[in-house]
């Protein structure tokens, strides 16, 4: 059970840790919903309830965060063909800019923060952290 606890305590950490870098980082964009809607973008474009499902947020929420993005230029809302009463949405230079700026910042505070680790334990927590989400992600699911 001290186990258990043990990771609770890093599993509080950590969430500290993205807490503290997020603060750190000047408000260009929100980096979670620019990054969900960019993750369509291969396949075209998403709707609002698809992201609303995917990453467990309520419908309102989305749609709050995205009026936000649609008024800051940086994601367009397009009326589906295929249903009048739905719009999808797609980014725009400006958010595929913002996003990679935003990412690109926290890239370089991750990689100074792993400066002493070797690839093999990046990978290892890569894996694990990966394991443990999906994990999670699923018996929240039950």
């Amino acid at each position: 059970m001290n186990e258990r606890r043990g990771l609770i305590d890093a599993f509080h950490d950590l969430l500290k840790a993205v807490r503290l870098v997020k603060q750190q980082q000047p408000p260009i964009a929100p980096l979670g919903m620019l990054a969900a809607i960019s993750r369509h973008e291969p396949a075209g474009s998403c709707h609002m309830k698809e992201l609303a499902a995917e990453h467990a947020l309520d419908p309102s929420t989305v749609s709050r965060a995205v009026a936000g993005l649609v008024r800051d230029g940086l994601v367009l809302r397009i009326a589906d063909p295929s249903d009048g009463r739905a719009s999808t949405l797609r980014l725009t230079d400006r958010g595929v800019a913002a996003l990679e700026e935003v990412r690109s910042r926290f890239e370089q505070q991750i990689t100074a923060a792993l400066r002493d680790w070797t690839p093999e334990e990046i990978a290892t927590l890569t894996t694990s952290l990966d394991r443990f989400a999906n994990d999670l992600i699923l018996e929240a699911s039950r």
